[in-house]
Formats: C-alpha cells, structure tokens, sequence
C-alpha cells in the first residue's frame, strides 16, 4: 500500500501527515497522546474504501511546536490545504475530537461528517481528574518519565474499573512504547505554545454537520458525560456505545470500531 509521507507548513510550523488509499477523504485525529501512530490499526481497513489522512498535532511526533500562539483547527486546516481536500469526513479521538468539534464551527463548509471517539470538547470543565492531574504535575516535576506514562496508562487505557492486570497487556505495552516516545520527544522541545479555543460547549447548536458520537462503556466518567452533552446538543447526531473497551478503543477493539464507524462514514463521504 503506497503512503506518502510530507509535512505541510502553517506559520511557520511543520506538521507531519500520512496520506494512503484511494476514495472519499477521511482524516484521522489522535487523542492528546502519543501522535498519529494510535491509529495504525485502522490504516489497512479503513485505506481500502477511502483515502486515509492522519497527522501528528503540533507538538505529538514529528511535528514541530514552536512557542507562538495557535490553534489547532487551523493547524487542521493546513493540513487539508496541503492534501488538497476541500470537504472531509473526520474522525477525532479524545483531543482530536475537540479539535474537529472546533473546527466544525471555525469551517463548517470544509465538513462532511463528523465521528466523535471518547471525544474531549472545549470549554468543557472536567470535575473528576483532579488527582490525575495532579499526579501527572508531580511526576512532570520529577522529571519521572516512567511514572508520567504509567499515570496515564491507568487513567486512559485500563480505565476507572480495570487493573493491569485485566487488560490486554501486549496492547498496553505497546501503548506505554508509544507515550514513552513522546515523553521522551518532549523533554527536547520547547515550552508550551498558548493554543485559542471556540469555547465548543456553548456553541453545539451552531453544529450541522452530520455526526456520529462513539463512546467506551469503560470509559472515564467525564468522557461519559461529553457523549451524553454532545447527543443532546449537536441535532441529529447519533450515538454508539463499545463494550469492553476503556479510552482508547480504536486499538483495544478495531474490528468493533470499524463496524460502528465505516458505514457511517460512507453515508456521509467527502469529497
């Protein structure tokens, strides 16, 4: 399968995407971990009925974060202009959700559907991850790498009601490889670039674009109750739930994830 690798440049930033298949366009989003790579096992199905465009967020992988103000709808948009894609079906997972919920209403015309995955939303204000953060802030401090990868390990991939133990630990080590990386990669960047937001959860209304809402019944509660918002707020939209699968279900279930989300986005191509 012929991909092409390329970075697409926006304010002077580069940003790195993958581009592979052959149909209507479809971009996939990663969560706020790890980069473009979470998505590798949706490549080989997904690339057979669509032309599959996945980037790494400024910042994730091998896209660069200069410390200027941004915002990552626009840095989605980049992307689109250096594919040539007018109009796209897109799919975000947890962080990439946010963005493409942001980038519905920033540019509702380039938008032919939208697939919300355990998604985040801006402007949304978390009540149950205090201790998570706070642990994750403990560990940056330490400059503790394994303990920062470990925290969110648990928190997004075991999930609120599994240990370890209970989880598929081939997957799970793959997933710690991946954030390890990352943190690894951060340690050698700069500071925090100030990133612009459109404040998405007073503004769900305003959303048209066909939607389809995938949550994890094992999932943490506040992603819960950003499926349960997004149902009510976006008219139309319609929602799925996948058993057996925490935060990141792409990689714990991929066959039940492409059953839920593939019909949908032929219904609803780009173009």
């Amino acid at each position: 399968m012929l991909v092409i690798s390329r970075f697409a440049t926006v304010d002077g930033s580069q940003l790195y995407y993958e581009m592979t298949g052959e149909g209507a366009p479809v971009v996939l989003l990663h969560p706020g971990q790890g980069g473009l790579v979470l998505w590798d096992r949706q490549i080989p199905t997904f690339a057979r009925s669509h032309r599959v465009i996945r980037y790494d967020a400024r910042g994730f992988g091998r896209s660069d974060k200069p410390p200027h103000p941004f915002t990552h709808y626009d840095d989605l948009r980049a992307v689109l202009d250096a594919v040539g894609v007018e109009h796209a079906a897109l799919v975000g997972l947890s962080g990439g959700g946010r963005t493409i919920l942001d980038f519905a209403l920033a540019h509702p015309r380039r938008v032919a559907c939208l697939v919300l995955v355990n998604s985040g939303m801006s402007g949304y204000q978390f009540t149950g991850l205090d201790a998570y953060f706070a642990e994750i802030q403990a560990a940056t401090e330490r400059d503790d790498v394994d303990a920062f990868v470990e925290i969110q390990l648990r928190m997004w991939f075991d999930g609120p009601s599994r240990t370890p133990a209970q989880v598929d630990r081939s997957k799970r080590d793959e997933v710690k490889r991946v954030l390890t990386e990352q943190a690894e990669r951060n340690r050698r960047r700069v500071g925090p670039a100030p990133v612009s937001e459109l404040n998405a959860v007073t503004r769900l209304a305003e959303i048209r674009a066909p939607t389809l809402i995938v949550t994890s019944a094992l999932d943490q509660p506040d992603i819960l109750t950003i499926g349960s918002l997004l149902g009510r707020g976006i008219a139309g939209s319609r929602r799925v739930t996948i058993d057996g699968a925490a935060h990141l279900v792409n990689l714990e279930r991929p066959e039940a994830f492409a059953n839920a989300v593939l019909p949908f986005l032929e219904d609803h191509p780009g173009r």
